[in-house]
């Protein structure tokens, strides 16, 4: 990952260093917008800090310019004031945020760390079948049942309309990157890719989120707000979670891609945007319209766009060449082991077979990935497999999580002489408790970091510190 700073201050490139010294960040540094976009078409960096005004240029100016270069590329723009003019109109221009001096640490981290999500949502390639060769590190869409030869036909049939989308799926059945292949392969994959999960918000934040708000729309809001629909205008906007999202802004969103207008909350001027708009449901989209949760014209509309996501159970056929693949792309792309080609057992498989993936494809793609590690052979072998799920918190027969079992562990640490227990004690609880959480929460961190009350920067530097793999607790993975 690649950071570029643009300020004419040396000590912004310092802050920003030091907040993000735990991450594996390469940093450039320009003092100006001619070196900075010198820097820029060189070095292609994944974000860009930018400063509101620079000795050559302002940074308004260099927003279009950066732009031009790379119209997916994410900029935080750095202000004087959140109030500031410069920076609603940054957010007009497509920045992807703004950044108050003086610069918080952990939010100069939150920040960072979300726009290179959104960079690598953008590029990472998703590959179909039909495709015969998968981009270094891409991903890939694997299953040739009939459900999912249903769901790349959906795919085409959305990609080449340009039409809203309702994706439909339990956890870890791959509706993200079902819906990153329908924006690959649509009509604007040159144009920003943004996702918001519905449930990290309050009705009126995430209604803010999108629409904006102007000054006094809520209490404590003295600043106008531009909101995702007017800052990512020309782009994609996947909505994880319908249901979560309250039925008088659901009507708004019905409005919105009927007309393509919408005024900002608290406001009453009326704004022109074209963004395309994905959803997301872990539910069945008809139950959610009997329950009340979901408004029946705006299930109507959608209707004619649902892309159906089977659970793993039901593709039997599939779990071998899910596994091939999963094997062959953590030997070749990870380089997990130095084997070489890595085969799955035969008592593996059947261990496979038997279990009942509730996480599916997410959870079964964890597993294989941790007993790869424990094997370190060409062959993975039951014995293995059989750790793995034990480790990912599962008891293969009834499902259920497993708890520490103390007694073993503090005679584990008295045999082993230990002279630290109470530390390894709190490690060991922590780990078992953010493990809990971020399986409530599909591995939504900025969910899980509002149910422990951490910031999601403490939630990160925890989950690298105790060794957890979030893959193992993604829900749309």
């Amino acid at each position: 990952m690649r950071m570029l700073v643009i300020d004419d201050d040396p000590g912004v490139a310092i802050i920003v260093q030091e907040a993000l010294s735990g991450f594996a960040i390469e940093f450039h540094s320009a003092d100006c917008g001619a070196t900075g976009l010198q820097l820029l078409e060189k070095r292609r960096p994944d974000v860009v800090l930018l400063d509101q005004v620079l000795p050559d240029c302002s940074g308004i100016e260099l927003i279009e310019k950066i732009q031009a270069i790379d119209s997916r590329l994410p900029i935080l723009f750095a202000t004087a004031r959140s109030s500031s003019d410069l920076a609603i109109e940054a957010m007009k221009l497509g920045a992807f945020d703004f950044l108050t001096k003086p610069f918080a640490p952990e939010t100069i981290a939150e920040k960072t760390l979300e726009a290179i999500e959104s960079r690598h949502l953008m590029l990472m390639p998703v590959q179909l079948p039909s495709q015969s060769e998968i981009a270094e590190g891409g991903d890939r869409l694997v299953g040739a049942c009939s459900a999912m030869q249903s769901v790349y036909k959906a795919i085409g049939r959305a990609a080449a309309h340009d039409v809203p989308v309702l994706l439909q799926g339990e956890n870890g059945t791959g509706k993200e990157l079902v819906a990153r292949a329908v924006y690959q392969h649509g009509q604007r994959p040159d144009r920003p890719f943004h996702k918001i999960s519905c449930i990290d918000f309050t009705a009126h934040w995430l209604e803010s989120e999108l629409l904006g708000h102007e000054p006094n729309a809520m209490p404590g809001v003295l600043s106008r707000r531009i909101g995702k629909f007017e800052q990512c205008s020309k782009g994609t906007i996947l909505l994880e979670e319908i249901a979560a999202i309250p039925h008088a802004l659901q009507s708004k969103l019905l409005r919105y891609l009927n007309e393509k207008r919408f005024e900002r909350l608290g406001g009453d001027e009326t704004i022109q945007s074209d963004v395309t708009i994905f959803f997301t449901t872990s539910y069945d989209a008809e139950e959610l319209v009997a329950e009340g949760r979901l408004r029946p014209d705006l299930y109507y509309l959608l209707s004619g766009f649902i892309i159906k996501l089977p659970p793993l159970r039901e593709r039997e056929d599939d779990l071998r060449l899910l596994v091939d693949h999963f094997v062959g792309q953590f030997s070749r792309v990870e380089r997990i082991t130095n084997m070489g080609a890595v085969r799955t057992s035969d008592e593996a498989l059947r261990l496979l077979t038997e279990y009942s993936w509730p996480g599916n494809v997410a959870e079964l793609r964890s597993v294989l990935r941790r007993a790869m590690i424990e094997s370190q052979g060409a062959v993975i072998a039951g014995d293995y497999l059989r750790k793995a799920l034990r480790e990912h918190g599962v008891d293969r027969t009834h499902g259920e999580a497993l708890d520490t079992n103390w007694e073993h562990f503090v005679d584990e640490r008295i045999s082993s002489k230990s002279n630290d227990i109470y530390s390894e004690a709190v490690i060991e609880m922590e780990r078992h408790l953010i493990s809990l959480i971020l399986r409530q929460t599909g591995g939504n961190q900025a969910h899980a970091a509002r149910l422990l009350g951490i910031t999601r920067t403490s939630l990160r530097k925890k989950i690298n510190y105790l060794g957890l793999e979030i893959e193992q607790f993604l829900a749309t993975a």
